[in-house]
C-alpha cells in the first residue's frame, strides 16, 4: 500500500488508486486529540440513538447516519481539501457526497463480507471500468491494528471490474493498519472487507462515499438535517450535499453537462 509522502503529487496518488493497488493511505490528517474527541462523540451519538431505537444494528456492528448535522468535525472531514482534490482529479469537479456514516465494530464483530462499493454492488457484473463511479474514504478514528477489525483489501482488483472471487480474495488480501486520524482512499471496484475485531474495545471508522453527480446517492443527505447547519455551510459542502441543486420550484436537479 502506498503511504503518502510530501514528494508525492496528486497525479501519482490518482494513478495508484485507479491503475495501481487501488488504495492509498494518507497518514495523520487529523490530530490525535481531534480524532479522540470525534470518536467519543460517535459512540455517545450511537448510545443515544440506540436508546431511541434509531441505530442500525447488525450483530456486533453499528451504523450511524446523518453525521454531517451532528458535529462540526464531521462536516470538516467530509470536505477535507487534500482528499477532495484527489477525488475530483479522478471523478471530476462535480462530485457529490453519496454517503457519510460511522461504522462501529464492537468486540467479537465478524467480517462484514467481501464486496465492492456502491453503486457497483447495485449493478450487474461485469462492471464498467470507465467512467469511474465511486471513490471511498475510510477515516481511522483510532489506530487500526492487526486484531481490531482493520479493513482487508485485495490489491489491483479494481482493474478486474468484476464481483469478488472469494478464493482469490483470501489469497491476496492485505490487512490495512494505520494510526488514528489517517484516511484510506480506495477505488469503489477494489475488493475489500472488514476483519474480525478480536480486541476488547469498539473499533470506530467514518465512511465517505463520493460519486459523480449523475449517480443516485447511497444515503439520504436530508436525513436528520439541520437547517442552520446548511445555512452556515461552505459552498463546497452545500454542493457535496446537493443542496445547491435543490429547489422547491423545479422538478429536476440542476446539473452541469460536459461541453
Amino acid at each position: 500500500m502506498i503511504m503518502v509522502s510530501t514528494k508525492m503529487n496528486i497525479a501519482q496518488l490518482t494513478t495508484e488508486i485507479t491503475q495501481g493497488e487501488g488504495y492509498v493511505m494518507l497518514p495523520d490528517l487529523l490530530s490525535r486529540q481531534e480524532t479522540a474527541a470525534a470518536r467519543d462523540l460517535i459512540l455517545e451519538l450511537a448510545r443515544q440513538e440506540k436508546q431511541d431505537n434509531r441505530l442500525v444494528v447488525q450483530e456486533n456492528k453499528e451504523r450511524l447516519y446523518g453525521l454531517i448535522y451532528k458535529g462540526e468535525v464531521f462536516a470538516k472531514l467530509a470536505q477535507d481539501e487534500l482528499i477532495l482534490s484527489i477525488i475530483e482529479a479522478i471523478l471530476g469537479e462535480d462530485i457529490v457526497l453519496g454517503g457519510f456514516s460511522a461504522h462501529i465494530l464492537h468486540p467479537g464483530a465478524q467480517r462484514m463480507g467481501i464486496h465492492v462499493d456502491y453503486p457497483y454492488w447495485a449493478m450487474p457484473a461485469p462492471f464498467p471500468k470507465y467512467p469511474i463511479l465511486e471513490i471511498q474514504v475510510i477515516w481511522l478514528m483510532e489506530d487500526f491494528t492487526a486484531d481490531n477489525g482493520a479493513p482487508l483489501f485485495s490489491p489491483r482488483t479494481q482493474n478486474l471490474a468484476t464481483k469478488p472471487d472469494i478464493k482469490q480474495f483470501e489469497q491476496t488480501a492485505e490487512k490495512i493498519t494505520g494510526t488514528a486520524g489517517s484516511a484510506i482512499i480506495s477505488h469503489g471496484l477494489c475488493w475489500h472487507d472488514t476483519s474480525e475485531n478480536k480486541s476488547d474495545r469498539p473499533r470506530v471508522s467514518l465512511l465517505g462515499n463520493y460519486t459523480p453527480q449523475y449517480v443516485h446517492p447511497l444515503e439520504n443527505n436530508l436525513f436528520d438535517h439541520q437547517t442552520t447547519t446548511i445555512e452556515n455551510s461552505s459552498p463546497k459542502l452545500k454542493k457535496l450535499l446537493r443542496h445547491t441543486w435543490m429547489s422547491p420550484d423545479k422538478p429536476m436537479y440542476g446539473m452541469r453537462f460536459m461541453q
